[in-house]
């Protein structure tokens, strides 16, 4: 009951699945519980060192920074040897004892450098508690959970450093300040609850997320060793985490130059310097403020929108703008504020939680790898790669020639910046559509139609021909040699094929001598010997053929055959059509193949189709389409069209659109002409698609997509399309399972990546939370919003069906 209403509150604010509430609000609170003592700690941090060592040291802060590397190291070391729940909880104790440590330190002495510690002990802290809380994140969700609920757990550790910040503030201003650790010590108490409860909640409910069975195992325990230089070594030799980590060196030197920019006009500031700990606690409330409605109300209906592509983008946009400003006006404390409070508002927004998501798709072993290397280390290692660079900038700027331009230090840190933000936007680009192929990776190989793959491994013809050939031996000599003939003229009796055959070599050696009918004639084809070369026999044959008293002899006989009903004429005319075949288009016996075409018989039938597929006339044309409704014939008569290729698309195109002829024929009508797979038949099956005929519509859109499997580079109309899409889907109504939308990727992909979208289609038939996840992901960045909006909360049930039954 409890958990119910609590769905319902959360529901109502927050895109959450049933099952979800429980966990996602206890991560909530894990970020709140580390935010808010960062916030205490973050302000002492900043208004100790303003206070104590001035804003002209703070580059010397930021290159300790590096110190952060063996604090790293050992983190890494530790998470390969014990439990994530122990590791978690031991952290926890380890910054409350040495928060303790400090408030006794603060307490008793004035050594100025104690700030500088202190510093670099507040930048340990928020490095390993928040990366702690990512890695549980990325472990527990999939992309599209994490799409949906990142900006709820954000919101939660905003909240806490709203707090955090408040109370510092308050604390500040009634000269309450020593206070303000022993606060910090309680709320990471709290902290210590709610992560054993989480952990105790994942093993309850193991079957359903995968981080549930390593709260009582190591992370990474297949690796031997994971420390910071094994970290180092998995990101140097992947694609994507090397751009990740460029954007993460970039981001934070961008961040550092801001940092002092900001800082240096604070402190020169009457009013701030007053009370540096009461300004910025208010200071930093009210951009966590601002923060907090970006990530609550914005940040997941933003990226579940447009992607992450414009949620990386926003944050160095917005920042290239400040830069701008804060050279434009050096002095001013608004623009200080401005470009300062944008900064963190947006990281801790929606840049944080777009970075989390390119981790998504990483395999969970690297990802442990990445993120010590990328957010335990990196990230410091380049605010001091970013103090560096301020105390060169500084020596430059005061050399002679340099300073002779009139240009203030503070001006030449915007155009520095600037420069970097430029590099920053180019690698967001580059990252969003790697994030892209890594999602691709994560699915199933390429899609390949069926028949597609038959063709292109089978030789079809080749097969048929030899298995007609074995029938025909116990149906006629006259007929196997016909078949031996046409087998030899292609040049496929191989000794392979002989054998199968069972050819004696009296066979081998005059296969065509038969008469073809018992008649008082000279044999009618020369003797087939094996030292005859097939063109050179076949040259022969065709003279004979063609000769004027065989033609005449061969007419009168098929006047006889075709007069004779009688049932045991039916392997006669199976010759007279299989020899039709060898004759020339213009012989008058072509005429006769019309009859035969017709006949009753299907094995007459499938002889008469095959040499109406090698004359290629006209005439028979209108026969074969209209034998496409004889179940037994449909085979035969298909195959003979296909022969014909592109010279018939008109007169099968109108059959299709004929609604008076049979609905068999017209279905057949449609995959033929997708056989053809030329510009003209894609637009005749594209507007019949656009007539919305349902009856047809199965075999259309399969068509259409075996064009486009053929022949890519064919371009097909995208408004009739999406007309067909929209028609589908309408028509669809609850889909019982996720093969009943094939229709509806196979229309996406005539207009989209035809690969993406059949790799989306293959994993969301496996049927997993996971596999649909990813899916949806990929579509995520492939179809526009349109499609969106109305094809995934159909996927998205699917996936929630699947839970369940989880």
């Amino acid at each position: 009951m409890a958990k119910r209403r609590l769905f319902k509150i959360l529901s109502a604010v927050v895109n959450i699945k049933p099952g979800e509430e429980v966990l996602a609000t206890l991560l909530f609170f894990y970020f709140f519980l580390i935010t808010a003592p960062f916030g205490i700690i973050k302000v002492i941090r900043t208004a100790n060192y303003l206070e104590d060592l001035t804003a002209k040291k703070l580059p010397y802060a930021y290159i300790t920074l590096i110190l952060v590397g063996f604090a790293v190291s050992l983190h890494a070391r530790l998470q390969s040897r014990i439990s994530r729940r122990r590791l978690l909880l031991s952290t926890l104790v380890f910054f409350i004892l040495t928060g303790l440590l400090f408030w006794a330190l603060f307490s008793v002495s004035d050594w100025k450098w104690l700030a500088l510690i202190y510093y670099m002990w507040a930048n340990i802290f928020v490095v390993a508690l928040t990366t702690q809380f990512w890695f549980l994140v990325n472990d527990v969700f999939n992309p599209r959970e994490a799409k949906r609920l990142i900006g709820f757990f954000g919101s939660g550790g905003l909240l806490g450093g709203i707090a955090g910040y408040l109370l510092t503030w308050f604390l500040a201003k009634s000269e309450q300040s020593h206070l303000l650790l022993l606060l910090s010590a309680l709320f990471l108490c709290a902290c210590m609850v709610v992560v054993n409860a989480i952990f105790a909640w994942l093993k309850k409910n193991e079957s359903r997320f995968t981080a549930a069975g390593s709260a009582s195992k190591p992370i990474g325990r297949e690796a031997e060793r994971v420390g910071l230089w094994d970290s180092f070594q998995s990101v140097r030799v992947n694609d994507y985490l090397k751009l990740m980590a460029a954007i993460v060196v970039v981001t934070w030197i961008v961040s550092t130059f801001i940092d002092w920019q900001s800082m240096s006009i604070i402190e020169q500031n009457r009013a701030a310097k007053a009370n540096l700990a009461s300004f910025f606690g208010q200071f930093y409330a009210g951009m966590l403020v601002f923060a907090f409605l970006l990530q609550f109300v914005l940040t997941s209906r933003f990226i579940n929108r447009f992607g992450i592509r414009p949620g990386l983008m926003i944050y160095p946009l917005i920042i290239l703008l400040c830069s701008v400003g804060i050279g434009a006006f050096p002095e001013s404390l608004g623009v200080a504020i401005a470009i300062k409070g944008s900064d963190k508002a947006l990281s801790y927004s929606i840049n944080q939680s777009s970075r989390e998501l390119l981790y998504i798709p990483v395999m969970p072993n690297l990802k442990y790898r990445a993120k010590i290397f990328i957010d335990m280390f990196l990230n410091r290692f380049s605010k001091a790669v970013g103090g560096v660079l301020l105390l060169g900038l500084f020596f430059i700027v005061g050399l002679k020639p340099i300073a002779a331009i009139g240009i203030e230090p503070m001006r030449w840190v915007s155009i520095v910046t600037g420069g970097f933000v430029l590099l920053w936007i180019v690698l967001n680009f580059k990252i969003s559509g790697a994030y892209v192929r890594e999602v691709k990776d994560q699915l199933a190989k390429k899609w390949e139609r069926a028949d597609g793959i038959v063709a292109g491994k089978m030789d079809v013809e080749a097969a048929k021909l030899v298995v007609d050939t074995l029938e025909s031996r116990m149906q006629s000599p006259t007929l196997f040699a016909l078949h031996l003939y046409e087998l030899a003229r292609q040049n496929k009796l191989t000794p392979e094929i002989r054998n199968l055959l069972g050819l004696k070599p009296s066979e081998i050696s005059s296969p065509l001598s038969h008469p073809l009918f018992e008649y008082d004639a000279s044999p009618w084809l020369p003797d087939f010997e094996e030292r005859i070369p097939p063109a050179e026999m076949d040259k022969e044959i065709r003279e004979i053929l063609s000769l004027e008293n065989y033609q005449k002899l061969m007419e009168d006989y098929a006047g006889k055959v075709l007069e004779d009903k009688s049932g045991g004429s039916e392997t006669a005319r199976m010759e007279l059509a299989k020899a039709i075949g060898l004759m020339e288009d213009r012989s008058t016996l072509a005429a006769r193949l019309e009859d035969l075409l017709l006949d009753a018989s299907p094995k007459v039938f499938q002889y008469a189709a095959e040499s109406a597929a090698k004359l290629k006339k006209k005439e028979y044309v209108p026969i074969l389409i209209r034998k496409l409704g004889d179940q037994k014939a449909r085979e035969d008569a298909k195959s003979a069209l296909e022969k014909y290729g592109g010279s018939i698309a008109g007169t099968l195109s109108d059959f299709l659109s004929d609604g008076g002829e049979g609905l068999d024929v017209r279905r057949q009508a449609a995959s033929l002409l997708a056989h053809i797979a030329t510009r003209e038949t894609a637009d005749v099956l594209l507007e019949e698609l656009a007539r919305g005929r349902e009856e047809l519509n199965e075999e259309i859109i399969d068509a259409l997509d075996r064009i486009r499997s053929q022949k890519p580079d064919i371009e097909f109309e995208e408004e009739v399309v999406r007309g067909g899409f929209a028609s589908e889907i309408e028509k669809l109504g609850p889909a019982k399972s996720p093969s009943d939308l094939l229709p509806l990727f196979k229309l996406l992909g005539l207009v989209y990546d035809h690969e993406d979208i059949f790799r989306s289609y293959q994993n969301i038939l496996k049927g997993t939370k996971d596999s649909i996840a990813y899916a949806v992901e990929l579509l995520d960045h492939t179809v526009d919003l349109e499609i969106k909006e109305r094809l995934f909360p159909i996927l998205e049930g699917f996936s929630s069906k699947k839970s369940e039954v989880e």
